[in-house]
This record gives C-alpha cells, sequence and structure tokens, in this order.
C-alpha cells in the first residue's frame, strides 16, 4: 500500500537561493498538512533517499533550477520534462537528484514524480540568505508545491509562473 505524497526540499542552505527548496521544506513541516502528505528536508542527497522515497504515490521534489528564464521563475514538471529542456544543473547536488531519479524509474517507476522548481538569482553564492527575489516569491513557491501534492494523478505538465 502506498503511502500518500512526499514533499522533499533539498538545496544546500549555505549557498544562497541553492538552499530554497529546504527553506520550503522547513516553512511546510510548520503548517497543518493533509495526513497523507509528509515533509522532508533533503538537504544535498540524492540516491540515497530511495529508501525513503519509494512506496509514495507521489514525490514533489523542490529545489532551485538552472534554466533560461527570468530570476523568480517558477516550474513544475517531470524530471524527464526538465532533463529534455534543461540539461544543465544549477549545482553539484542535483548530480545525486539524477540519479534519484533514475532509481525510481528502475525501482518504483509507478510513482507519479513532480519537479517544482524556481531559477535562482544567486545560485553558488556564499550566503545563508536567499536573494529578495526568490525571498518574495517564497510563499506563491509554497503555495504551488502544497497545491501540487495534494492535486489528482497526471496534472504535472510543465507550468511556469512568473507572477
Amino acid at each position: 500500500m502506498a503511502k500518500g505524497t512526499l514533499i522533499l526540499g533539498v538545496g544546500n542552505l549555505l549557498l544562497s537561493d541553492e538552499g530554497v527548496g529546504v527553506h520550503v521544506a522547513r516553512r511546510l513541516q510548520a503548517a497543518t498538512l493533509p495526513e497523507d502528505v509528509e515533509v522532508l528536508d533533503g538537504g544535498t542527497t540524492g540516491y540515497e533517499l530511495m529508501d525513503v522515497v519509494c512506496g509514495r504515490d507521489r514525490l514533489v521534489v523542490v529545489d532551485c533550477l538552472g534554466a533560461p528564464e527570468p530570476p523568480g521563475t517558477i516550474v513544475r514538471a517531470s524530471p524527464d520534462e526538465l532533463e529534455l529542456d534543461w540539461p544543465a544543473v544549477c549545482s553539484a547536488h542535483q548530480t545525486g537528484l539524477r540519479e534519484l531519479f533514475q532509481g525510481i524509474r528502475r525501482n518504483c517507476p509507478e510513482m507519479e514524480v513532480v519537479v517544482i522548481g524556481i531559477v535562482p538569482e544567486k545560485a553558488g553564492v556564499p550566503g545563508m540568505e536567499l536573494s529578495e527575489t526568490i525571498a518574495r516569491r517564497l510563499s506563491r513557491l509554497e503555495s504551488l508545491v502544497l497545491e501540487t501534492a495534494v492535486m489528482r494523478s497526471g496534472e504535472s505538465a510543465v507550468r511556469r509562473s512568473t507572477s
């Protein structure tokens, strides 16, 4: 029996906007969520999360996303859609995420995986604070993550939001 939805916030808190997924996860851990939704701060881990991830109905990954869009643009897509659009990674931990996504495809292919990413303004820049652009978009990002966590299966088409 599947265990509902896991929201996985990933990133490096020491590198400014690269920590956005962790910031969102920590905010959501303090929120009242549906019973079948769990939140995990995944930090900079990747494949080592397979045991925690597999067996879920849906995985929602929150991260910064290197994309040819303006900083603050929010993108919702499947891992396959992202690999087609943007082969470059935003940070070193995304190598671990790619391995995680490949492991999911092999070991638990029935699980729906959705990535909610935001284009960073300051990626790879030392500092624990988010840029002003990303900080202003944090509530919208959090809302989209929650909406995605509770949506019906199959609604994960690529969507971009700058508003």
